[in-house]
């Protein structure tokens, strides 16, 4: 994504406040899936009126029969990220000094493994690959300590968003033989500046890794 400036400049830096709460988010384990905008446009979200922090409202997604339905992933083992470097020109003769400049940043990509999964799973969400390839899918992350991930709207500080990924994969069986278990890849990309408004939820009576599961496991 290209690197987006004001212009003209405000009249000031912008005030960088000073961090008072250290914030990071810890392994994440499970995934929800959700399409980003319904049939008729409307964003997905989670607002005031069905709260994000009680397990009510996402248990009246997960039951769904519309666009809305949010679906659970199992247990994701060896998550991690890569990406989100700065997209530089060339450098050299090409710029003044021989200093490059930032375009933008490169995406930033999640990595993860489905350990001991049955195919019959994997193959339901091998379908979400063709909901990212149209633009209209997002994830809530949930880390060890049930904690949610989500974007948070601009103005309204009660509705949150599924965060949009790209590119989303689910791979084919891969035995594990003697010493490992058979496992799927999973991966996908965020967009640049995903997380400009990303944050970091407690839920009120539930934790997301153990109580969103609906439908008898294979």
């Amino acid at each position: 994504m290209s690197l987006l400036c004001q212009c003209p400049a405000s009249a000031a830096l912008s005030t960088i406040y000073k961090v008072s709460c250290p914030e990071t988010f810890g392994q994440i384990q499970k995934v929800a899936f959700q399409r980003l905008r319904k049939a008729d446009g409307s964003a997905n979200a989670f607002t005031s009126s069905a709260s994000i922090l009680l397990k009510a409202s996402w248990t009246a997604l997960l039951s769904a029969a519309d666009g809305s339905k949010i679906v659970v992933s199992p247990y994701i083992n060896s998550p991690a990220d890569s990406g989100g470097d700065a997209r530089m020109t060339s450098g050299g003769n090409d710029d003044l000094g021989g200093i490059p400049q930032v375009l933008g940043g490169e995406p930033v990509q999640f990595v993860g493994s489905l350990r001991a999964v049955p195919q019959s799973t994997i193959k339901t969400m091998k379908e979400l690959q063709c909901e990212a390839n149209a633009g209209n899918l997002g994830v809530f992350l949930f880390d060890e300590n049930g904690k949610i991930e989500a974007i948070q709207d601009a103005t309204t500080a009660t509705t949150y968003y599924p965060i949009p990924i790209r590119a989303l994969f689910i791979g084919s069986k891969i035995h594990g033989n003697f010493d490992a278990k058979d496992s799927n890849a999973i991966s996908w990309y965020y967009p640049d500046n995903y997380s400009d408004h990303l944050v970091i939820l407690t839920p009120t009576d539930f934790n997301p890794l153990t109580d969103l599961d609906v439908v008898p496991s294979v």
